[in-house]
């Protein structure tokens, strides 16, 4: 698994700049309309869960859930995940928030030693993808109050980050409600890994459905979430001084085949790229043909994974 630097967290606030209060940010915090947010920003141009701040281990990331009118972080819209540094501002409709806290170097100037060694690290490679997301989030969200929602997708994170980094993954961002994780290097070892990881993520989504039961099964929801895994070249390294990740067309599709999950009714889709020239991973799928994919021109062919007989630990060959 690769490692990055070493980084010590301070608390997180929010300045309200218009009224001056200060909103202490806990391990999840949800932004929105609602008055049970922990920022509640009384708005009708804001979405009752409009967005949410997630403690991490490298820092306070910034996640605009689908919202109508969208979030600005200095100036320029959200449109995945941002890491979050002392100073940031916030706009959310007209209201404006100041980010103080995060994540600070050990030692040394860890600003200047990313810039230095970005064109070094920043460089094509063959990886293998895992895309996962909750699905019907958009009907659970509208159910559930903050404090409710809070804590089940906080559990949703911390399953999901352990079974990946359980199977050797590098867990790449959350964007929201969905995760991305990677292997570098495509040998039939990652192949596998990412396998047994897609399917282990299933059952923690049965986990947080019995831990969340007496909220979820009187409203009638079901918590789950779908998956795909995908292999093929991406640029990796550090983009920015706050942005280690993988950008890409293997990750634009990993995203696309995703979506597929819900019109196929399966819970992880492989697509046809992971098990090429692996025959013992065949064995653990089933083909579901080629299908028409947002912003391909061709229909790309996905494979089903097999039930829990699939993915034997020592089957690598």
């Amino acid at each position: 698994m690769e490692t990055h630097p070493a980084l010590s967290l301070t608390a997180g606030k929010l300045h309200d700049d218009a009224s001056g209060e200060v909103f202490t940010l806990s391990e999840l915090s949800v932004i929105g309309r609602s008055r049970e947010s922990a920022v509640p920003v009384p708005d009708p141009r804001v979405s009752r869960r409009h967005a949410m701040i997630r403690r991490q281990h490298d820092g306070f990331w910034y996640f605009d859930l689908g919202s109508v009118n969208g979030s600005l972080i200095n100036g320029r819209r959200v449109t995945t995940s941002q890491l979050l540094a002392t100073g940031d501002e916030i706009r959310i409709a007209d209201h404006r928030f100041r980010f103080e806290g995060g994540h600070r170097p050990d030692a040394g100037d860890f600003e200047a030693s990313i810039s230095d060694r970005t064109i070094a690290d920043v460089r094509s490679r063959e990886v293998v993808l895992l895309v996962s997301d909750i699905q019907r989030f958009t009907a659970i969200s509208e159910k559930l109050s903050p404090d409710q929602l809070a804590p089940i997708i906080g559990s949703w994170y911390a399953r999901t980050e352990a079974f990946l980094e359980r199977h050797g993954a590098t867990l790449d961002k959350f964007i929201g409600d969905c995760v991305l994780g990677y292997w570098l290097g495509t040998s039939t070892a990652n192949r596998l890994n990412a396998l047994q990881a897609a399917h282990a993520m299933r059952r923690a989504c049965e986990d947080v459905q019995n831990e969340h039961r007496a909220v979820l099964d009187p409203l009638g929801l079901r918590f789950g979430s779908g998956a795909t895994v995908h292999m093929g070249p991406a640029a990796h390294g550090a983009f920015s001084s706050r942005e280690f990740t993988l950008l890409g067309d293997a990750v634009n599709l990993a995203f696309r085949l995703e979506s597929l999950t819900r019109t196929l009714d399966q819970h992880v889709l492989v697509s046809a790229d992971l098990l090429a020239g692996w025959d013992a991973g065949r064995a653990f799928c089933r083909n579901l043909g080629s299908h028409p994919v947002k912003g391909r021109d061709q229909p790309v062919e996905v494979y089903a994974l097999g039930g829990d007989s699939c993915c034997p630990g020592n089957h690598t060959g």
